[in-house]
């Protein structure tokens, strides 16, 4: 029950996940095309070539004649992504207390 309120927000997290297995599986190797990060990954190439596009828009990767790099300015920045995720984690446990207090009754 429910489930449909948040499938928004979940399929949300879910591509923000494979975004950030990506980050990862660069981090550790690079340059890395679509094929070696599916291996690295286990995600489908359709799924990679999407989250590519949407790091690169971002400025946290570049495309090269070898495959996907990141940016020097992510690696020098990279902290900011994880003050956005505790912004996010205290929305949600702002959401959680609402939810509690309005529609459970719990204090």
């Amino acid at each position: 029950m429910g489930d449909n309120v948040f499938k928004e927000l979940r399929d949300a997290l879910e591509t923000a996940k494979r975004h950030i297995s990506i980050i990862e599986s660069l981090m550790r190797e690079q340059p890395s095309g679509i094929i070696k990060i599916s291996q690295l990954t286990g995600l489908p190439d359709h799924k990679i070539r999407y989250s590519l596009r949407v790091l690169e828009k971002d400025g946290i990767i570049i495309p090269s004649k070898d495959g996907a790099i990141i940016t020097p300015d992510f690696v020098e920045k990279k902290e900011e992504l994880l003050d956005g995720i505790r912004d996010i984690l205290k929305d949600m446990n702002s959401l959680e207390d609402e939810i509690n207090k309005s529609l459970v009754g719990r204090k």
